[in-house]
């Protein structure tokens, strides 16, 4: 795995509110913070409404929120504000475990980070407890947030689903058009006329499903947070595929992975082993998978390795793409604290690709960025809220073009 960086010193205290109605839980951030010259607790809130109206009136650098609290709950009051007031907010909870669907949310919402209250309580170390909450806090305060749209709107204004994509194939024998749903195609073993029973042959040339350019994706923490703002909105007829490493614990990359796809245009798959690429899908791996692409006759197959000394998880499927696709890819590296990357980037430069950084406002760890803009050529600085068209531009600048294996 990549080395970790230590976090730089501060100028000023940061200020803080903490908004929870749980007596005991105050007590314990509060006997933390007062330890730390780091940090300065402002303002004390019970229920999101006090939150709200806290945030107004002192102005806090970063919060500290629940999700479950009477007359407002954490979630609610965190869409009021991201806004109306948009500040850097640690989520916690009791109830909902980090890597599920709702601790999503909280991110997609607009959270910069989430936590899980039993986590800390049942670590025995206070000292780590202590430790990773400080930490948190400073990486939160060097967030710049934007306002969020809430993520749930109410039924009456859910539109309806879309329509399922389907194919029409008409029958050669009797002419009859038959329409197959896409995951319909998937399970039958063959595809018959449903009027005459004849065998329907397909040949479906589908230019969407061509490899002709690879965006690579590295980050750690902070990602899910970028990628939820930057993925959804790429569509799923955009061309050549996205693939995401993630460095974290592959149960929570699983968890991510599904429920990212629920809420994107394009396919969003976990990698895994003797997967073949696809274009028109995002695939998302952790750093935990080591996986590279190898090609096969015509397919583009993905295989697991053991860790290679000198060379992390983003490096190693970084150099194996641009390797094949040469120029037609692209290296970007969004939030992260590990310094990986740098030996991939390097080689998509080399490769005449394309190298991006996210903008370090956008990132709740800055280390993996900063690494790479020092030791790297980079072509572009990217702000989050220009990324998903930054990416959908690469990859339909080179439609109608392949890369051959």
């Amino acid at each position: 795995m990549a080395e970790k960086r230590k976090i730089g010193p501060l100028h000023k205290q940061i200020s803080l509110l903490i908004v929870d109605d749980s007596l005991v839980f105050r007590k314990v951030l509060r006997d933390i913070f007062e330890r730390t010259n780091s940090v300065n607790i402002i303002g004390e809130a019970t229920n999101g409404i006090e939150a709200l109206d806290m945030v107004l009136k002192l102005n806090p650098d970063v919060i500290i929120m629940d999700m479950e609290m009477p007359i407002m709950d954490g979630m609610t009051s965190l869409q009021h504000l991201m806004i109306h007031k948009p500040t850097p907010t640690i989520m916690f909870s009791s109830l909902t475990k980090e890597g599920t669907a709702r601790s999503f949310d909280a991110i997609k919402n607009g959270a910069v980070d989430f936590v899980c209250k039993d986590a800390f309580f049942q670590n025995q170390d206070i000292g780590i407890f202590e430790k990773e909450i400080v930490y948190k806090v400073i990486y939160a305060s060097k967030v710049i947030v934007r306002s969020v749209e809430p993520m749930f709107a109410k039924k009456d204004d859910i539109p309806p689903i879309s329509a399922k994509p389907s194919d029409i194939i008409f029958c050669e024998e009797c002419g009859a058009r038959n329409i197959f749903e896409a995951e319909q195609k998937k399970e039958l073993k063959e595809l018959r006329c449903k009027n005459c029973g004849d065998l329907l042959e397909v040949n479906l040339i589908n230019k969407y499903k061509r490899i002709n350019y690879v965006t690579v994706i590295g980050t750690g923490l902070g990602g899910y947070s970028n990628l939820l703002r930057i993925i959804p909105g790429i569509p799923d007829d955009v061309g050549g595929a996205i693939i995401a490493i993630i460095y974290d614990e592959s149960h929570r990359v699983d968890a991510f992975t599904d429920y990212l796809n629920a809420v994107s245009k394009i396919k969003v798959n976990r990698m895994a082993d003797g997967v073949n690429l696809e274009g028109g899908n995002c695939y998302i791996a952790s750093s935990f998978d080591n996986v590279y692409m190898k090609p096969y006759s015509a397919q583009y197959t993905i295989r697991r390795t053991k860790a290679i000394p000198g060379y992390g998880p983003v490096d190693l499927i970084m150099n194996s793409i641009t390797s094949v696709f040469k120029d037609k890819v692209a290296g970007i590296v969004l939030s992260g604290s590990e310094l990986d990357g740098e030996k991939g980037i390097n080689a998509i430069k080399n490769n005449e690709g394309i190298s991006v950084v996210l903008n370090s406002a956008n990132c709740l760890c800055k280390e993996m960025g900063e690494n790479i803009l020092r030791k790297c050529s980079v072509d572009k600085i990217v702000d989050e809220r220009d990324a998903t068209h930054f990416i959908i531009d690469l990859h339909r600048t080179v439609s109608g073009e392949s890369t051959a294996a």
